[in-house]
C-alpha cells in the first residue's frame, strides 16, 4: 500500500472511530455499499480516484476536508 493511500486510510479510521461510526453506517450515508467504503479505509483504494460524489459525501459525514485529503495536504485533513 503506498504511504499515501495508506495515511488516507489511516485518517478515515480515526475519524470515523472518533464520531462512533461504524463502516455500514458511513457507507449507506454515502449512498454506496460498505465494501466500497472498507477499500478506501483499508487503503486498496485512493479517495482521490473515487467519484467526487462518493468521496465528497465521506468527507461530509467524517467532517474531513476533502481538499487536504485529494490534494496531499493530509496534515490538515481533519480541520474542516
Amino acid at each position: 500500500m503506498g504511504n499515501r493511500k495508506k495515511q488516507t486510510a489511516l485518517i478515515l479510521r480515526k475519524a470515523r472511530l472518533n464520531k462512533g461510526f461504524t463502516q455500514q453506517y458511513v457507507a449507506a450515508n454515502a449512498n454506496t455499499n460498505i465494501r466500497a467504503y472498507q477499500r478506501l479505509e483499508s487503503g486498496e483504494r485512493d479517495i482521490g480516484n473515487a467519484s467526487m460524489r462518493f468521496g465528497l459525501s465521506v468527507c461530509l459525514i467524517l467532517d474531513l476536508n476533502p481538499f487536504a485529503l485529494v490534494l496531499e495536504d493530509q496534515k490538515d485533513a481533519d480541520e474542516k
